[in-house]
């Protein structure tokens, strides 16, 4: 089992159940509850791990702050192999809060502590009206969301595979105030290196030859200071 086959499955899975839901009038329903469901069921068949959702990482403490799920070994001591976190925008949401709370998920897996694989996987998925409204929908008239879409894209590449985005300190504090809102602050420290993102997998659900949706998934990554900000 390797990481980019994981991300791979958990990606392919996705897509197959929402082509699923669409054929049988369902697609609407679609969320991110049944969603993470069903990337818990494909973690699971792999057969070396035991997800568990809605997780305390094993460094963040005594938060009350939790994850979608964790990776774990089918052993009680064998820690942690990796995390998951889910975003299945619907039919009516706001693109400008819903690519915060995105990279607040890309900051939270990059500071969860795992072993063995280290698959911090973020997964975006979603109609492709959702899709197009999240990444490729312009704000002519909204400068401020605007340069957020484009730094949004910046980290989060979707072609070709095995891309890698990333995204500075100064500019991920620009566009994305509060972005490690979501993390212990005992965790998060005086945080100020870069954020990365590699895209390991992109599926699609595809109706008598057209895509309706489309699953994105990314290992989210961290530089460890201001060194490498250039």
């Amino acid at each position: 089992m390797t990481r980019q086959k994981l991300a791979s499955d958990i990606g392919s899975g996705l897509a197959g159940w929402f082509q699923l839901q669409l054929v049988q009038g369902l697609g609407e329903l679609a969320g991110e509850d049944s969603a993470r469901f069903v990337a818990a069921q494909v973690v699971n068949a792999q057969g070396r791990f035991a997800p568990a959702t809605s997780q305390l990482p094993p460094n963040w403490g005594s938060t009350k702050k939790r994850v979608d799920i964790a990776i774990k070994g089918r052993n009680s001591g064998e820690g942690w192999y990796g995390a998951v976190e889910i975003k299945w925008p619907g039919s009516s949401f706001d693109p400008h809060q819903v690519r915060l709370q995105i990279v607040q998920d890309a900051m939270r897996l990059a500071f969860i502590s795992t072993g063995n694989l280290n698959a911090h996987l973020l997964v975006v998925g979603g109609s492709t009206s959702a899709i197009q409204k999240l990444f490729d929908t312009t704000h002519p008239d909204a400068p401020d969301r605007e340069s957020r879409r484009i730094a949004f894209n910046q980290l989060l590449q979707r072609q070709p595979p095995n891309v890698k985005g990333r995204l500075t300190a100064a500019r991920r504090e620009a566009q994305f105030l509060g972005a490690g809102g979501r993390i212990p602050d005992t965790v998060l420290g005086g945080f100020d290196g870069q954020l990365k993102c590699q895209l390991l997998s992109a599926d699609y659900s595809t109706i008598a030859g057209t895509r309706q949706g489309a699953v994105f998934v990314w290992q989210c990554n961290r530089t460890r200071g201001t060194a490498t900000e250039a």
